[in-house]
């Protein structure tokens, strides 16, 4: 019965450490997972669509009219969208993030983010979730020059 006994117990604390290594593997997996602008986006995002359509709006707290619309030509738009296509992001932890722009995307419907330029963090409204951009897909460099 002791024999028994010792052997519950060696079998339940292997597996109780298998499980924690698992566990484990699994957290470091999805700290390093990339996602695609469709991820990004959300799943019936259609990157591909026919006259997408980018707007941008520079905010600024001090002001009375917190947004200002900023006109930018087809050329800039078509940019933005192959920059936001090609990129590769990755979830951030910096919660405190100072939007500096809103831009909505039109595919086949709205979206819209907050982007952080100087912190080159980008957050799809309603999803309360940060991500960078992993790849160098300048779609901040595109922004900045759009919003000058």
């Amino acid at each position: 019965m002791e024999l028994i006994s010792r052997n519950i117990k060696k079998n339940g604390i292997v597996i109780v450490a298998l499980l924690f290594v698992l566990m484990w593997g699994i957290a470091f997996a999805n700290s390093n997972r990339t996602y695609s602008a469709s991820d990004v986006l959300g799943d019936h995002a259609d990157l591909n669509v026919e006259n997408p359509f980018v707007d941008i709006e520079s905010i600024d707290r001090g002001t009375e009219d917190i947004f200002t619309s900023i006109e930018i030509p087809e050329e800039t738009q078509q940019a933005l969208i192959e920059a936001i296509k090609n990129a590769k992001f990755k979830r951030g932890t910096d919660g405190l993030i100072d939007y500096d722009y809103r831009v909505n995307i039109t595919l086949n419907t709205g979206y819209t983010m907050w982007v952080d330029s100087d912190k080159q963090l980008l957050s799809v409204i309603d999803m309360h979730e940060y991500y960078t951009i992993e790849n160098d897909s300048d779609f901040f460099e595109i922004l900045k020059n759009a919003a000058e």
